[in-house]
């Protein structure tokens, strides 16, 4: 049994060199948004406090759990903004885990007083590891089920530095931005001379938000719609998140869809999809967003996954920004 279960980490580890491997994703990315690209950072009032965790597929135990903390402050005498965030994400029960910390600026150049273009930069730096103790190698069975491997060729760590850039148009009502992650394409094998450069990963993101409650501005509304969309590419994965939310004074409700099924099929009868997103949150007075979202798993995995479970924590202050000219980024606010 302990063969059958490891069998697929213990491949991965051992052709590192093939491995393409996939960075953790939120279904709440905007709650994310130094991670979503960092031309995000310091797009509020002025300071900002995001917590993030996912927990996917627990039905698979125990699942993959990622955890993310992040801060940025905005300078708003001079239109950038600093921030950083801490990510660690586990795979698994064999100890595969990583863990980035990241530094981001960004700098916003205004168009005119209606529309701006910002750009931003992460330097991060990563961690990753396993745990042998989780893995069955083949000398071990040899020597008769030996507690320990001596397989010379596993590290279990290895550390690199990893560059991220991205850029974001907005108005008042409409955004769009693209980020890339990975620049560098960093070596993550973890064996020794081992060369298994981490693919760049591409994001697209736009929404566009508008009153349904009768007014004609968005400042005087209490009732608006967003809908928004996020494509995302690495190697030859990608993925296609849509949908929409509703804010209505502090309650906030939303509907999304991930998949590609018109476009790409990862094999013939097998359309792309993987998940309905059903998402609820509520903001207190004091500018506390609490959102929590679950996937409900619609491809062929079932959900014998039991899909996943996504809270987002978000605190802001001050409420209002000390420079009145300021227009904050209109993006999404979980």
């Amino acid at each position: 049994m302990r063969m059958r279960r490891h069998t697929a980490l213990l491949l991965m580890a051992a052709t590192a060199g093939a491995v393409h491997a996939q960075d953790p994703q939120f279904s709440q990315w905007y709650a994310a948004p130094q991670y979503l690209n960092p031309a995000l950072t310091g797009n509020t009032h002025q300071d900002r406090i995001a917590l993030n965790y996912r927990l996917q597929w627990p039905g698979v135990q125990p699942g993959y759990e990622t955890y993310m903390a992040a801060y940025d402050h905005r300078f708003s005498t001079v239109n950038a903004g600093i921030g950083g965030m801490v990510l660690r994400d586990k795979a698994g029960t064999s100890g595969l885990t990583s863990t980035t910390v990241g530094l981001s600026y960004s700098y916003e150049a205004r168009i005119n007083y209606r529309r701006a273009v910002r750009g931003g930069l992460r330097l991060g730096y990563t961690m990753r590891g396993v745990d042998p103790g989780g893995y069955l190698f083949a000398d071990q069975v040899i020597r008769d089920n030996a507690a320990q491997t001596i397989e010379p060729n596993l590290m279990e760590r290895v550390n690199y530095l990893d560059l991220a850039g991205g850029l974001m148009y907005y108005s008042e009502s409409l955004w769009a931005g693209v980020s890339v992650n990975h620049l560098n394409r960093p070596n993550m094998s973890l064996m020794i001379g081992g060369h298994a450069p981490l693919e760049r990963r591409m994001s697209v993101h736009a929404g566009y938000r508008f009153p349904i409650d009768g007014q004609r501005s968005l400042s005087k509304s209490e009732t608006r719609m967003t809908v928004a969309t996020h494509y995302k590419m690495q190697g030859k994965w990608d993925q296609l998140d849509l949908g929409w939310y509703i804010d209505h004074q502090q309650f906030t409700a939303g509907l999304w869809y991930r998949g590609l099924p018109l476009v790409k099929a990862y094999k013939q009868g097998y359309g792309n999809n993987e998940a309905v997103i059903l998402m609820a949150g509520y903001q207190t007075e004091n500018q506390l967003r609490f959102v929590y979202s679950y996937d409900v798993t619609i491809s062929k995995l079932t959900m014998r996954s039991a899909g996943a479970h996504e809270i987002s924590l978000i605190y802001e202050w001050p409420r209002k920004a000390k420079n009145r000219k300021h227009r904050i980024v209109p993006c999404p606010k979980f």
